[in-house]
């Protein structure tokens, strides 16, 4: 599946389905998840599937979110989210976590909030910012 058809099959029908029931957090979670993954599939789908570094590929996937003001914050509320805490890489190969997950509660959308970042704005904006992307159209 590349990057356009995850994005048509994947994303755009988690989007929907948060975006129809909107205080389901199961939904968020799903549409927030599908949406991170977006960058690497295109970072792989520009360099034609070939093989490529770990490194190489992330460096290349944080480059187009680092593009895209709409994904600036969709990576770090994922995998808070996937973790249950922030990691941080550190310089010398140190990493240092925070709990910043675990204060959310599913019944409560007035929590639905990580390091400052409100996830349904999060989702909202990542939405918009990948159905402005020409490989997904």
């Amino acid at each position: 599946m590349n990057a356009r058809e995850h994005f048509e099959n994947t994303v755009v029908p988690n989007y929907n389905d948060f975006v129809q029931s909107p205080s389901d957090f199961r939904l968020l979670e799903n549409a927030l998840f599908s949406m991170n993954t977006v960058a690497e599939r295109l970072a792989l789908e520009r360099r034609e599937y070939g093989q490529v570094a770990r490194g190489v590929l992330y460096g290349e996937a944080q480059k187009i979110r680092d593009d895209l003001s709409g994904l600036s914050h969709l990576q770090s509320c994922a995998n808070t989210l996937k973790h249950v805490r922030s990691i941080k890489d550190q310089s010398g190969g140190k990493f240092t976590t925070t709990a910043t997950s675990t204060g959310i509660e599913a019944n409560d959308p007035t929590t639905w909030k990580i390091g400052g970042h409100d996830l349904v704005e999060v989702v909202h904006n990542a939405f918009a910012t990948l159905k402005g992307i020409p490989e997904l159209k």
